[in-house]
């Protein structure tokens, strides 16, 4: 396999930094990812300069993840071979983390109304790029209030539990739209098998969606043959990888979980003819 898609770091809720990231798809032999961090493209813009700076064949193809909803549902929108000078871009960008920081407070606000003390700025310090649940998590571990990250999710941070208290969305065609103004190709990331999936994607396709996610190492066969199938019957091109987070047992950056070369060059195609 050639391609890995989909990749995080610490600039989102990924444990790893951007240049461990590109040691270990050097080590996989990859010849291209994208670094997709939630709401953000600040690792990807630190991982290019550092491959600038070094003797490598590994491409870096700019990327972002767009945390969505739509019709009371979540979606994630990745956005690859964006122009990360588009102004409408760097906009949203802004307009997220500002959101993502109101967010932030009122969690710490309701945690402390529970006698849960915790610090803000020791939660942003721990944030690069695009700050969220992870980081109050890893504080909430340090502080002992939790015995990992899944533990202080399950006890203080998950949806039931926080009830109104949510992450910010913006809209599914907000997202496609902007990406595809900084010259970029929507993809749908890990949709999920439901009744719903084939209007779903019939959907974002009048959006302007260009493709979906078919390799994932949370599908089994089953769910990439129906995603195939469904990419076939509506024209959509395929994408993928392994949605790297360095906290879920068994996924690796590898080229198990890459798009092939052809798979690739039909994206780098739509790019070009699009743009």
């Amino acid at each position: 396999m050639y391609a890995d898609l989909h990749i995080h770091t610490t600039y989102s809720d990924g444990i790893y930094s951007p240049k461990e990231i590109i040691n270990k798809a050097i080590n996989a032999k990859l010849h291209k990812i994208a670094i997709t961090d939630h709401d953000n493209y600040f690792g990807s813009l630190e991982a290019q300069k550092i491959l600038n700076d070094i003797d490598s064949n590994l491409e870096l193809i700019p990327g972002v993840e767009f945390s969505c909803h739509d019709s009371g549902s979540e979606f994630h929108i990745i956005g690859l071979f964006i122009d990360f000078d588009n102004s409408n871009l760097s906009g949203l960008i802004s307009k997220m983390q500002d959101e993502r920081m109101k967010s932030i407070k009122k969690i710490i606000s309701h945690l402390q109304s529970k006698n849960i003390e915790i610090d803000l700025n020791k939660v942003t310090s721990r944030a690069k790029g695009s700050i969220g649940r992870p980081h109050i998590a890893l504080e909430l571990v340090e502080k002992g209030f939790a015995r990992n990250v899944n533990d202080a999710f399950d006890k203080y941070l998950s949806n039931n539990i926080l009830g109104k208290i949510k992450e910010p969305r913006m809209s599914t065609l907000e997202a496609i739209e902007i990406i595809r103004q900084s010259n970029g190709l929507p993809i749908w990331a890990h949709p999920k098998l439901s009744n719903d999936l084939s209007s779903n994607i019939k959907k974002l396709k009048n959006q302007g969606l260009i493709g979906v996610e078919i390799q994932s190492p949370r599908y089994g066969l089953n769910r990439q043959s129906e995603l195939i199938n469904i990419c076939k019957k509506y024209k959509l091109l395929y994408s993928g990888g392994s949605d790297f987070h360095g906290v879920h047992e068994g996924v690796e950056i590898s080229r198990n979980n890459a798009i092939n070369e052809e798979e690739y060059n039909t994206l780098l195609e739509a790019k070009k003819d699009l743009w």
